[in-house]
């Protein structure tokens, strides 16, 4: 197991460190990794369950061929054993369509249980966090314009000139460390999700399948 993230704290907003951007940069790596990983998992969730529905139409074809069999006999009558074998390939049928009953209650709530969940999990708040970092990365490059802009001032400017270049330097800071308080607060945020909304999402998908083998067995 890796080392874990580097909490981010609303304090290193303001300074704007080397290590704060250092571990800014980790955070989104992972959330870039996390991302990546909820698509494969969408991916083999459906893969699943298209293989689960072929097997299932394939075992009410078998449910339907034993519930069908016809069980001839020698002679005008059946004894009691062939009446047995005879209802017993009945009884199978039967037993393989009620465990495909209940196969088909699952996958039918399959897509709303969890792939809808996962992949609006990965659009909305990982995707939240991806245009928080647009707006912080816009910020940044306006607030270092402003900087620059100001450090380039010459001191021989009016005072009126050198007033205004001040307040839009402070303005200019002000929505960058808006901006940046905004962002780890995204980025906090699907952190805490992950823990509760995903983990849940994926406990009642298994609940489903622990359910339809409950049924089987």
């Amino acid at each position: 197991m890796g080392v874990g993230l580097q909490p981010l704290e609303f304090t290193d907003c303001l300074t704007d460190s080397p290590y704060f951007r250092e571990n800014l940069h980790a955070h989104e790596k992972e959330l870039e990794k996390t991302s990546e990983q909820i698509k494969r998992l969408v991916k083999e969730v459906k893969t699943l369950l298209n293989a689960a529905k072929h097997l299932s139409r394939a075992q009410r074809t078998l449910s339907s061929s034993l519930q069908n069999f016809s069980f001839d006999c020698i002679g005008t009558s059946q004894t009691d054993d062939e009446l047995v074998i005879s209802k017993s390939l009945g009884e199978f049928g039967r037993l393989i369509a009620l465990v495909e009953d209940e196969r088909d209650r699952m996958l039918d709530r399959a897509y709303d249980q969890v792939i809808f969940p996962l992949e609006n999990f990965r659009k909305e708040h990982i995707g939240g966090v991806k245009e928080g970092k647009k707006k912080f990365e816009k910020q940044t490059a306006k607030f270092c314009q402003s900087q620059e802009r100001y450090l380039n001032l010459s001191t021989k400017k009016q005072d009126a000139v050198l007033q205004e270049a001040d307040a839009t330097l402070e303005m200019e800071q002000r929505h960058f460390c808006q901006a940046s308080l905004e962002y780890v607060f995204l980025l906090q945020e699907v952190q805490e999700r992950k823990k509760f909304e995903f983990v849940e999402t994926l406990l009642g998908f298994m609940f489903g399948w622990l359910t339809f083998y409950h049924q089987g067995h």
